[in-house]
């Protein structure tokens, strides 16, 4: 336990150099927030009771979309700067068990979405007036944290690439698309028929509608199921492709 708890210290000592990426990975969900929600969210668009329920789901949205920056930036830079600067091979190398360097990388990231989802919280009741039942603020950041727990493995996953180019790349794709196709920018309904059927396969349209079932009072276990499917295959195949370059 004095191994793991010093191999966390590190981390944290490592995650306050990248504070910039923190600051960016809450700053951009917290501007398009306020942005679209002064946008769209006023007696011209909407009536005001749709409006305070869109600005609600709206942050949300946020959250979720900020819980993709932490997943497909955050996580697998970290492990390739770990990998480039040797930092992976020496623990490899040393007697800490190796699981305990991966699930310091993971609690540090979720410890900075945490931060995410309190800041992003506290600007939507501050500024924007969202009032609901503590039960409620409290349910909606578990959904939300569990749905970014689902979604480490998908950073694990493209953290294999080894060229920091094609990582970015393929980070970006990921970051955008399933936020766009999934419906945290925009709803879904306003697609052509082919693209809302593929929006709902992706893990994105789940975690938003798991938010959206939770405030209908029908909570969907179907979605939450899906989301779990895709965190356990997303793993496995992460998994064995680590498994695969280590013996390569």
């Amino acid at each position: 336990m004095n191994t793991f708890q010093a191999i966390l210290k590190q981390e944290y000592l490592i995650s306050k150099r990248s504070i910039s990426n923190l600051l960016v990975s809450i700053g951009m969900p917290v501007a398009f927030f306020l942005l679209f929600t002064n946008i769209l969210a006023n007696e011209n668009m909407m009536p005001a009771e749709i409006a305070k329920d869109f600005v609600r789901q709206y942050m949300m949205q946020m959250t979720a979309f900020s819980s993709l920056s932490f997943t497909f930036f955050s996580l697998p830079f970290a492990f390739q700067e770990d990998r480039n600067g040797n930092r992976l091979r020496t623990i490899q190398h040393s007697p800490i068990p190796i699981w305990q360097y991966y699930a310091s990388k993971i609690i540090g990231i979720l410890a900075h979405f945490v931060l995410a989802i309190i800041a992003i919280f506290v600007v939507g009741y501050v500024v924007k007036d969202i009032r609901m039942p503590l039960t409620d603020w409290f349910m909606c950041a578990l959904i939300l944290f569990g749905g970014a727990i689902c979604f480490m493995p998908f950073g694990a996953l493209i953290a294999h690439i080894k060229s920091t180019q094609t990582l970015s790349i393929v980070s970006n794709i990921f970051y955008l698309g399933l936020a766009l196709l999934g419906g945290l920018w925009m709803p879904i309904q306003i697609f052509p028929d082919f693209l809302k059927n593929l929006a709902k396969l992706t893990p994105t349209y789940h975690l938003n509608n798991l938010i959206i079932s939770y405030f209908d009072k029908d909570f969907s276990v179907q979605s939450l199921l899906i989301l779990l499917g895709y965190a356990i295959i997303s793993l496995g195949i992460a998994l064995a492709v680590g498994k695969k370059l280590e013996v390569k």
